[in-house]
């Protein structure tokens, strides 16, 4: 109940802001004002269906390396038709449109990296396989070919995002805290001083993927470029101004009506920001904040390794998502195109993202019957 009961306040708060950030500008090309409505709550009623499965499915098939690796060749195919059979959205081939719906392959992938990579470390403690090289290099190679895939659509969020998985599942199972603590300053330290190296620097120039660093442009100057590609933050920053502490009101955003770009998606949480005002915002990130607190807490509490790191890598998918997303929001990181967990419009995020909290409710479970049952066996 920890987790569900967070996790249908969210859903519920994402059904309605997505139907409050999208109706007018349906109505304004003649589509009804619900229809962006209808399908969330679809899709967070198959969210509700799948957690309810995940939550008490065998973990066996997890640990299966037949079943890990037919979920390589269709997730690297899937991948590979998005690159080069289907249209660029924004300037990348994430999407696999199958009528009304559509399939983005790297939000699955980022549970095939979490299942894949918990999996090895898992069989190589079991079995107390040789970490050479050669061996790392023959385990990790069909996650490598994964993040190279992710790359080249090219999704730098979805990127990011897996490979913060991958790097974080990697430090916990060392559980060395100098070499962890070294590894993720380095890493930061590398990323930002780049990021403030392209103010003087476009390496993109002249390229097809140029608009990459539009979005670094519109990052470090949005009012300078207040109509091309820092349009987004400046009207983010307007909506987030008006909110004040506590909103507008429900429905009565300004930003919405035609000035924030598809704000019933990536920028939901600025239109939260302005009709629900401070308190909407915190009472959202809120109950984020716990349900990820509490992946990291069954996590820890966990006595088998697969289990653990399953939700230390769970744990970092919610966290590095919903950080990504609240960053661009307030200019704080460039705009990488994630959405908000729970509550953004989507399909493929909205699936993964329940699958995965009912493989930490499953794990959660499993642990609180292992422990009543070594009680009884106790006082017996």
């Amino acid at each position: 109940y920890w987790l569900m009961i967070p996790y249908i306040i969210l859903c519920s708060i994402g059904i309605i802001m997505v139907y409050s950030a999208s109706s007018i500008n349906l109505t304004y090309v003649g589509i009804r004002a619900n229809s962006y409505m209808v399908k969330q709550f679809l899709y967070v009623l198959l969210g509700w269906g799948l957690v309810w499965i995940f939550s008490r499915i065998n973990f066996k098939c997890f640990r299966n390396s037949v079943f890990v690796g037919v979920s390589f060749f269709s997730i690297a195919i899937l991948l590979l038709i998005a690159k080069f059979f289907s249209k660029a959205v924004n300037g990348a081939n994430g999407w696999i449109s199958l009528g009304g719906f559509s399939i983005q392959p790297a939000e699955i992938a980022k549970l095939y990296l979490i299942l894949s990579v918990a999996q090895i470390y898992a069989k190589r403690d079991a079995l107390k396989i040789n970490t050479g090289a050669k061996n790392y290099i023959k385990m990790f190679l069909p996650v490598g070919l994964i993040l190279f895939f992710i790359f080249i659509e090219p999704d730098t969020g979805g990127f990011a995002i897996s490979s913060a998985i991958v790097l974080v599942i990697y430090l916990a199972h060392r559980q060395n805290y100098k070499v962890s603590g070294l590894c993720l300053s380095g890493g930061f330290l590398a990323i930002m001083s780049f990021i403030q190296l392209l103010r003087f620097w476009n390496p993109l120039a002249g390229t097809r993927v140029e608009y990459m660093y539009k979005r670094f442009e519109g990052f470090f100057s949005p009012f300078a470029h207040s109509m091309t590609s820092g349009k987004q933050l400046v009207n983010s920053y307007y909506a987030i101004s008006n909110g004040g502490l506590f909103g507008v009101g429900l429905g009565n955003s300004i930003q919405k009506r035609g000035y924030l770009p598809e704000p019933y998606t990536d920028f939901i949480l600025s239109i939260i920001a302005e009709e629900l005002g401070f308190i909407g915002v915190l009472c959202v990130l809120g109950l984020l904040t716990f349900i990820i607190l509490r992946i990291f807490l069954i996590g820890i509490r966990s006595n088998d390794t697969f289990n653990s790191l399953l939700c230390y890598g769970i744990g970092t998918f919610f966290t590095v998502e919903s950080l990504f997303n609240i960053g661009a929001v307030n200019g704080f990181l460039p705009i990488t195109g994630v959405t908000l967990p729970f509550i953004s419009y989507g399909g493929s995020s909205m699936v993964v993202l329940s699958i995965a909290l009912g493989i930490v409710m499953n794990i959660s479970e499993k642990e609180k019957t292992h422990t009543e049952r070594n009680i009884f066996l106790d006082e017996r």
